[in-house]
């Protein structure tokens, strides 16, 4: 996933798309309608890297990333700015599906040589305030953080690390065996926190959508294609 510059923006929602408190957050697009990236700037959220590029778009009660190029992307939520970190949330649920998984994505091999670790679509939970190191200068530091995604041939169970940010992230694909259609993904977050970085998870400090089609092959005229209907923090 290519998150170098994930950090530089954040995104405000409106109420009846985003219902928030200091337990419990829903971001559902099922009754979204209209041009995306209009809908975007007009509520306030910025696209990070080249989502503009990726066809994102509301279509049947979702939120569609089909990336026709190469491209990576993140839309991003950061709750600092408006003293809104999550307390008491315990599990994340996501509906939502892929319909063509990038072709060339490989998240296999030694995590001390880079891999072309890619997906049609990611959701990543961060958590507190400290940064934390990148492993390289050219990469911003982050938070610590949960991502998850759906792969075509990982390992379900399984954290992945990444290329960056190896001390404080963890990927997991759930569900994982490579069917195309709509999944369910649901995960305990304190639990998982603790087992991975051996410590209680700080509030969540943000949330982002994404997804990379970076460096893989093009099939049916576009890279990958996914969508989103609805993330929910759960307490």
């Amino acid at each position: 996933m290519s998150f170098q510059r994930l950090f530089l923006t954040a995104l405000i929602l409106i109420p009846f798309q985003l219902l928030g408190n200091e337990n419990h957050y829903t971001l559902d697009f099922s009754q979204i309608e209209g041009n995306a990236l209009e809908w975007f700037e007009k509520n306030g959220w910025a696209e990070q890297a080249d989502m503009d590029k990726m066809n994102p778009r509301f279509e049947k009660g979702t939120l569609v990333i089909e990336p026709k190029d190469d491209y990576s992307g993140v839309f991003f939520k950061d709750f600092r700015p408006d003293s809104r970190q999550l307390k008491g949330v315990n599990k994340i649920r996501i509906e939502w599906g892929v319909e063509q998984y990038p072709e060339g994505s490989d998240w296999s091999g030694s995590t001390d040589e880079k891999r072309n670790v890619r997906n049609a679509i990611g959701v990543m939970v961060f958590f507190g305030d400290e940064d934390q190191d990148s492993g390289v200068f050219y990469v911003p530091n982050i938070p610590y953080f949960l991502a998850f995604f759906l792969g075509e041939k990982e390992r379900p169970g399984k954290a992945y690390l990444g290329n960056y940010w190896q001390k404080a992230g963890r990927y997991f694909c759930t569900p994982c065996d490579g069917k195309i259609g709509e999944f369910i993904t649901e995960m305990e977050l304190p639990k998982t926190f603790n087992r991975q970085f051996g410590f209680d998870p700080p509030p969540i400090s943000g949330i982002s959508i994404d997804a990379d089609a970076s460096n893989t092959t093009p099939k049916n005229g576009r890279h990958s294609k996914s969508f989103i209907r609805k993330i929910e923090l759960l307490p």
